[in-house]
């Protein structure tokens, strides 16, 4: 039995992650989660933590994609966007930004969610996906977590 503890101890420490989202970032307010471990030959090459987050007044909703670990890979962000019309239809839009000192990647299509992929650390990634807000709510909401996230 001792054995056993000894391996449900070692096993719950390697669990643990870089990021910890928090449950309420200014006036949006979690309201679902699903964690999905990125496990394979009972190895942990780390997780995929998706949030829906709620807001009452206006009404929204966006979600938070947060991966890590080596199986998730380091996010590419480029030194600079120079032609996104060349590689997409002309109503995307993409551009380079840095918030809180992190580089990032925001993606404007008229047909999709406003999109802001954060490359947050080594192999870490957070993604927020919203219809509600516009783009400089979103980097401004995008500032407000990275100062809540918790290491």
């Amino acid at each position: 039995m001792r054995k056993f503890l000894a391996l449900l101890a070692i096993f719950i420490a390697s669990e643990s992650f870089a990021l910890d989202l928090p449950d309420k970032i200014q006036d949006w307010h979690l309201v679902s989660e699903n964690i999905t471990p990125l496990t394979a030959s009972n190895k942990n090459f780390g997780r995929v933590v998706y949030r829906n987050y709620l807001r009452t007044s206006p009404r929204g909703n966006l979600e938070i994609i947060l991966t890590e670990g080596s199986g998730a890979g380091n996010l590419y962000v480029p030194e600079s966007v120079k032609d996104s019309e060349g590689l997409f239809k002309p109503a995307s839009d993409y551009r380079v930004i840095n918030i809180s000192n992190k580089r990032a990647v925001l993606e404007k299509n008229e047909n999709l969610p406003l999109v802001l992929a954060i490359k947050a650390g080594n192999n870490i990634t957070i993604t927020i996906e919203t219809h509600s807000l516009n783009e400089s709510e979103l980097i401004n909401f995008a500032g407000d977590l990275l100062s809540n996230v918790t290491e």
